[in-house]
């Protein structure tokens, strides 16, 4: 999806391999080439093959059933229904605690029905007062009204953000605590959590995250009492390091296991008036780490599928474009990760490849005399024009073809013979996009920021990436409810888009790119600097994730959830979480890497 970073140089290319060898002559047909400056595969076929698991082992699975029946006996089931015989003076405390552990550490999707019926009971006592820990106290307080919003929201109950306004003096503004001590801090982190849950236009959330940021940012340099509390720090770091757009399902899970088993009390204990049993907590606690463990087996089975299809790949022989069909399976796998996704995962990973290259062709190495022709190879799939291309487009377009109808003949059987007419219509539209991207750079035209938005949001290759895979979710697809993930698709690519250009201009910008946000924005907008550019983008993207996180969470109900989770989870979300600092698709050696080993390669420890 990102641009490419290149050098101008002299290379040759040799016809038997198309395999560019920098500046050593070999033929004669010397092309001045654009070139990437990617580092090479850092996943070694016999090194996926190498990996086992023991958890994927019939005994772990019937010790998730044993675990999920008793956390379900034990916990859950006190707190179902009315609890008019005996209520507890914190009934809603505990059940906003217990579905937010739950869901934080990645196995809400054992407990629906009951997440449901305790969702329900909290919600009939919800205030737009604000609430307490029990529906019977009239004093409201800030950590259960955010955590209960926080929940709720996320659940899909409509809470109004007005509630916030409750918690301020006078003047409108937040009551400032006076001390920094664990109790404080801990109502502050909640409040934080609930701010980043924001919809379009609630300006209370912006204030909210403002003012419990600037506390919880001072509590880090200089709260003693908080560096003495090992869980605590732990959470507000990782919290205030990533934003709630960055956590995707997988890495909020791996992060909430480490700081949840630090102290299993820590999380559902309110000032010593409410306290989860220890047993629940134990018993929570291995269900999250042997469930992730056993997902990570079935993960690595996949994985061993890729390495063998990339060992057999045709293309890999070329070196001119990124080899990342690993930080592509695990890009998707962030997002959905059940095992019945295998077939879009595997999917996402092949096709992403097979984009690369093409994006890589078309953005750096081919020049546009070879682009012309090799664009009708790609949008007609005319293989009789072969011989009109160079070596290295020859060989890009055999792999390109194979897997495109492999993934056609997949989604046939799901979706029938209208499978293909779809995926011909985003292909075509795809391939234009990418050649009117080199028509740029070879005539060295500057685009302006409308002609690069409209074009940008189809060379993203977002469109391309999640529809083809989403057609192989095992759902069959009304053709009305294609029409409705249109427009949520359109607002990912340009939400990716911004996230994309925000972390990638400077480095395009010092290697002859010409068309990105930043570029076009300074340009049509004189005076602006690049600073003042990269402030707006970072609004705009905050705009994005507050419009994609209402429609995700509250539009089109009957866009099924598994297709929204595909755009917003493994897509969206999954691009903050990978370009956060960089762009840590290209660059994945370091931390990239780092992210895939402790989702997709460690198993946590028991």
């Amino acid at each position: 999806m990102a641009e490419t970073a290149v050098l101008v140089e002299t290379s040759y290319v040799t016809p038997a391999t198309g395999i560019c060898n920098g500046n050593a002559k070999t033929e004669e047909n010397a092309v001045v080439r654009r070139i990437g400056e990617y580092h090479a595969n850092v996943w070694e076929r016999d090194f996926l093959e190498s990996l086992s698991s023991p958890y994927g082992a019939p005994s772990y699975l019937e010790r998730v059933e044993t675990l999920v029946k008793e956390i379900k006996l034990e916990a859950f089931n006190s707190l179902l229904g009315e609890g008019e015989i005996s209520p507890s003076s914190y009934d809603l405390l505990e059940r906003f605690s217990i579905v937010d552990v739950v869901q934080r550490l990645g196995i809400g999707r054992h407990f629906e029905k009951e997440i449901k019926a305790v969702l329900d009971y909290t919600y009939k006592y919800w205030s737009e007062n604000g609430i307490c820990w029990g529906r019977d106290n009239v004093i409201v307080d800030l950590r259960t009204t955010a955590l209960g919003f926080r929940i709720l929201r996320l659940n899909g109950y409509p809470v109004s953000s007005d509630v916030f306004n409750n918690f301020k003096d006078k003047e409108g503004q937040f009551v400032c605590p006076t001390k920094q001590s664990e109790s404080q801090i801990r109502i502050m982190l909640s409040l934080y959590q609930a701010s980043e849950i924001s919809f379009p236009g609630e300006n209370i959330m912006r204030e909210a995250k403002a003012f419990a940021s600037t506390y919880l940012k001072q509590a880090l340099e200089n709260s003693q009492e908080l560096k003495e509390k090992a869980q605590l720090l732990a959470e507000v770091e990782y919290v205030m390091r990533y934003p709630w757009r960055c956590k995707v399902p997988r890495w909020e899970a791996w992060n909430s296991i480490q700081i949840f088993r630090q102290d299993t009390d820590a999380w559902m204990l309110m000032e010593g008036i409410y306290k989860v049993p220890i047993e629940w907590s134990k018993k929570i606690l291995e269900l999250a780490i042997v469930d992730f463990n056993i997902l990570q087996s079935h993960h690595q089975n996949e994985l061993k599928h890729l390495a063998e299809w990339w060992d057999e790949a045709i293309v890999k022989q070329l070196s001119f474009f990124r080899h990342r069909h690993v930080e592509y399976y695990f890009w998707y796998t962030c997002g959905l990760y059940e095992p019945e996704y295998a077939a879009t995962r595997l999917c996402y990973a092949k096709l992403g490849t097979v984009i690369t290259v093409v994006d890589d062709i078309f953005d750096t190495y081919g020049t546009i005399d070879e682009l012309i022709p090799f664009r009708e190879a790609l949008i007609n799939w005319d293989m009789s024009i072969m011989d009109q291309l160079p070596n290295y487009m020859q060989i890009s377009l055999q792999f390109a073809h194979k897997t495109y109808m492999d993934i056609v003949a997949e989604a046939e059987k799901i979706q029938g013979p209208r499978a293909r007419k779809w995926m011909k219509e985003y292909w075509t539209t795809l391939i234009w996009a990418e050649f009117q991207d080199a028509e740029w750079i070879a005539n060295d035209y500057h685009p302006t920021l409308s002609e690069y938005l409209k074009n940008s949001l189809i060379s993203s290759t977002v469109p391309v990436v999640t529809f083809f895979p989403m057609i192989l979710i095992n759902t069959y697809l009304r053709d009305d409810i294609l029409e409705r993930v249109n427009k949520f698709e359109s607002s990912v690519a340009w939400g990716c888009r911004l996230i994309d250009d925000s972390k990638d201009f400077q480095h395009e910008q010092e290697h002859g790119e010409t068309a990105s946000w930043i570029e076009c924005y300074v340009r049509d907008n004189p005076g602006t600097t690049r600073e003042q550019a990269l402030d707006h983008v970072s609004m705009l993207i905050e705009l994005s994730i507050e419009e994609l996180t209402k429609e995700r969470l509250f539009y089109d109900h009957d866009i099924p959830t598994s297709c929204k989770r595909l755009y917003f989870d493994s897509m969206y979300r999954s691009v903050a979480f990978i370009w956060r600092d960089i762009d840590g698709f290209s660059i994945s050696h370091e931390g990239t890497k780092e992210d895939i080993m402790k989702i997709l390669i460690h198993p946590v420890p028991l």
